[in-house]
């Protein structure tokens, strides 16, 4: 969080003053004060910061999964290259559900965040950009529609996704911190 909240502060003081000076100038000027691609980049650099984060907080949770996984393993026949299933998060969480028997209807709230972020950093990974085609898979485009922190614009034939503050991403950090505090306290069978 304290990442989040120096890097958001940075943002804070330089790139939205400069976009706030840029939409203040008036328009028959901002060619002389302004380099329109210097403006795009820094449009931008605030989505691409926060798809960034997202990328970032999977990784660490699928490192952690896997992370838990291993220690377990070392006492069972089963490893979790024995799990069908695919994605590092579901073998894991198949892993913990069968081979450690823990109870998924605790975390069930949390498990259903995970997977809309799941789904936000495959778009960002696999597509690189933050445009969801109308085109994709329904399951995608509906799980991605019910991120609430997220806004999203309708255009023809996709959808624009936008980040308008870090709340999606503190959301996210909440989410994973719970889960993992759960899966770590939690009782197997």
């Amino acid at each position: 969080m304290q990442y989040l909240k120096l890097t958001n502060a940075l943002i804070d003081n330089n790139l939205k003053k400069y976009l706030s000076e840029y939409n203040k100038t008036i328009y028959d000027t901002k060619d002389h004060f302004f380099d329109y691609e210097d403006v795009y980049i820094k449009e931008k650099q605030l989505q691409l910061y926060y798809s960034s984060i997202v990328i970032s907080l999977y990784s660490f949770l699928e490192q952690s999964l896997l992370r838990l996984v291993k220690i377990s393993e070392k006492d069972r026949k089963i490893k979790i290259d024995d799990i069908s299933g695919n994605g590092i998060i579901f073998k894991a969480k198949k892993y913990l559900e069968k081979v450690i028997e823990i109870d998924f209807e605790e975390i069930n709230d949390e498990w259903n965040e995970i997977t809309k972020l799941n789904q936000l950093r495959n778009l960002f990974v696999h597509s690189s950009n933050l445009i969801l085609r109308k085109s994709e898979s329904k399951k995608r485009i509906n799980t991605i529609k019910d991120i609430e922190q997220l806004k999203i614009t309708e255009k023809s034939d996709y959808y624009i996704l936008e980040f308008e503050n870090d709340e999606l991403i503190r959301h996210f950090i909440k989410i994973i911190r719970q889960f993992l505090n759960k899966i770590y306290t939690s009782k197997s069978s």
